[in-house]
Parts: C-alpha cells; structure tokens; sequence
C-alpha cells in the first residue's frame, strides 16, 4: 500500500491519479487536508464523468503525475 498523498500540497493544475485509475486534475485546494476539488480527465470505471469536477477524498488519491 502506498503512502497517503498530502492533499495540502496539491495545487491547481497538478495531475492526480485515483485508485480506481482515473485522472483528475486539481481545480481548487480548500487546504481543509482532507478534499481537493478536481476534474476528471480520464476514467476507465466510467467514462461518462470525462470533464466533471467532483470532491475528491484524500484516500482516492493514489499519486500525481506529470502533466501530459
């Protein structure tokens, strides 16, 4: 299991990845440490959120990426 990211860091543009393999880009940061508020840019569970922004609980997030 890998270590928690540290969603205080995450600022708007990073690239995230979800354990459920979707990409999400971080729009806003409430600094709350616990929610990041991003877009999703891919998801193979369901393609059809592609484009949505959504809250995102510290524990979905299984890294960062690079952009691109």
């Amino acid at each position: 299991m890998s270590d928690l990211v540290n969603t205080r860091e995450l600022t708007p543009g990073t690239h995230i990845v979800l354990v459920d393999g979707a990409v999400a880009e971080v729009v806003s940061n409430p600094l709350d440490g616990v929610w990041v508020v991003a877009r999703y840019l891919s998801s193979p569970v369901d393609p059809s959120v592609v484009g949505q922004e959504e809250m995102i609980f510290a524990q979905d997030i299984a890294g960062v990426r690079a952009p691109g």
